[in-house]
């Protein structure tokens, strides 16, 4: 058995303007701070992470932000799942023909996201690619991406008694954390280069291959086949 962990943003799909939107909202509702993601390299973080570091950057107590962040979360999830339905999210080029493939051969397939897991549910299901993912680890779980990477490597051994001991997991993302979140959790890893990072970056941050694009459907599969 082999299992792939992909992330979502800017390797499945393009930008959710819906989500920045949520965020926005939610700083705004929880915090009355007037405020956007934007003002932070968010590229590869968690939802509770990017929230703690919009908000220290605008002065806010560490306590204060603590104490109010499942309150955050909550309203975060219900914007994005109430406004979705307007979203223009587009699913970058090779991924429908990729994952209609992979399954098709029996490969488990999950997620590795930095969204809360309402939100990435949402999303995928906005585009009809959430029906391909089992299972996955979520900015829901934990602050920290690695964590992610070994909490869906669990809930694929109880549930598939899938053994990363025995068989091989890739993590597939477009940014250096998603790299670096496969190799401490001693994963086989592949970069994309369909966010801000380019091949060297991903290849520097320690990636085992790295294509421009899943459609590369051919090297992406001979890759996984030849682990």
């Amino acid at each position: 058995m082999i299992l792939l962990l992909f992330d979502i943003d800017k390797t499945l799909i393009d930008r959710s303007e819906c989500h920045h939107r949520a965020f926005s909202h939610a700083f705004q509702e929880v915090f009355q701070v007037n405020t956007d993601i934007d003002i932070i390299n968010y590229h590869g973080k968690t939802d509770p992470q990017i929230t703690c570091e919009v908000l220290k950057k605008e002065g806010l107590d560490e306590n204060l932000i603590k104490k109010k962040l499942d309150e955050f979360k909550e309203i975060l999830s219900s914007y994005f799942i109430l406004n979705v339905k307007d979203d223009h999210i587009m699913v970058l080029e090779g991924v429908r023909d990729l994952l209609t493939e992979l399954e098709s051969q029996g490969i488990l397939l999950g997620l590795i996201t930095g969204n809360l897991e309402s939100i990435a549910r949402a999303k995928l299901k906005q585009v009809d690619l959430d029906k391909y993912f089992k299972l996955g680890g979520f900015g829901s779980d934990n602050y920290h991406r690695p964590y992610l990477v070994s909490t869906a490597l669990k809930r694929a051994s109880r549930k598939y008694n899938f053994s990363p001991d025995n068989s091989p997991a890739f993590v597939i993302g477009d940014t250096p954390r998603d790299i670096k979140a496969g190799l401490e959790n001693k994963t086989g890893t592949i970069g994309v280069s369909t966010g801000i990072y380019s091949p060297r970056e991903l290849k520097d941050a320690g990636a085992d291959f790295v294509l421009e694009s899943l459609q590369y459907k051919k090297e992406f599969m001979g890759f996984i086949k030849s682990r």
